[in-house]
């Protein structure tokens, strides 16, 4: 059993990295759009740009949390 933790830790340590550092690249693509001399925005584009990758996030970190305390009915 402790093999498959271990096997599992791993995967998920292989996983997190290959996936973090994708999404790093894509933020410096979105980053990019920043440039004024290549693109024109708004302050209202650039804010619900931002709210909504701020709610993505939020959502994958809430996927992460475990229900603390669960009671279950039995008689």
């Amino acid at each position: 059993m402790k093999e498959n933790d271990e096997q599992k830790s791993e995967k998920f340590r292989d996983a997190a990295v290959r996936r973090v550092r994708n999404v790093e690249t894509t933020l410096r693509r979105v980053r990019n759009l920043s440039n004024p001399t290549s693109y024109d925005y708004t302050d209202d584009e650039i804010s619900r740009i931002f709210d909504h990758l701020q709610t993505v996030l939020d959502h994958t970190r809430d996927s992460f949390k475990r229900p603390v305390d669960q009671h279950r009915f039995s008689l």
